[in-house]
């Protein structure tokens, strides 16, 4: 599959940036988080193959999945995705757009390696099985309650009451009978509190 090619001038302030236009759905967006701020980025160098058939050779046009390269002023970023999962490559030295390279993984230290080395045990999997493998992309535990996070901040911003806010969580049944007691009105609010941190910048926690 040909790899999709934008440029990228400049940082942006939430620490990502968009290789789509703003009217493309959120699910299809292709979302380049800055090293910084995602830990499961790999930082590679691209070097020459040894000679023709070499089996180290890396050649994104054999990649099975959508490939989208940001280029900017400190290099190359490589996002490859399947669907809800995907792995990112920083080329700090050479490039994945001249053909078939050879790869070498910049890694070192202790801090934030074990998710860098997870990103390259995914591209392992990848060059060998020729598709990202469900087995190394575990479901998220708190994924429902951030998903209820989300819809409690949506349905605040769309002026629902809390009460409002947990009958579409909740159901109508399980508020009638529980609302007097106090116990959802504070876990609405929980909720409501969580998106407010998650929004002020929060959100990066998750991306460690």
């Amino acid at each position: 599959m040909s790899p999709s090619r934008k440029n990228w001038t400049g940082p942006c302030p939430g620490g990502c940036d968009f290789a789509d236009k703003p009217s493309s759905p959120a699910y299809a967006s292709s979302v380049f988080w800055r090293g910084d701020c995602h830990a499961n980025i790999l930082p590679v160098e691209a070097l020459p193959v040894g000679f023709v058939g070499d089996a180290d050779a890396f050649d994104l046009l054999g990649i099975p999945h959508p490939v989208t390269v940001l280029r900017s002023l400190d290099g190359e970023h490589v996002l490859i995705c399947d669907g809800p999962r995907s792995l990112r490559l920083d080329v700090v030295a050479g490039s994945l757009l001249s053909g078939p390279v050879r790869l070498s993984y910049c890694l070192s230290g202790f801090a934030g390696v074990e998710a860098k080395v997870m990103t390259l045990r995914r591209l392992l999997a990848l060059e060998r099985l020729g598709r990202l493998p469900s087995a190394l992309f575990p479901p998220e535990r708190k994924a429902r309650r951030w998903g209820m996070v989300l819809r409690a901040h949506d349905g605040m911003r769309a002026g629902a009451s809390q009460r409002e806010i947990a009958i579409g969580l909740f159901g109508e049944e399980h508020v009638r009978a529980d609302w007097e007691a106090g116990y959802l009105r504070t876990r609405i609010q929980r909720l409501i509190q969580t998106a407010e941190r998650m929004i002020g910048g929060g959100y990066r926690v998750l991306l460690q």
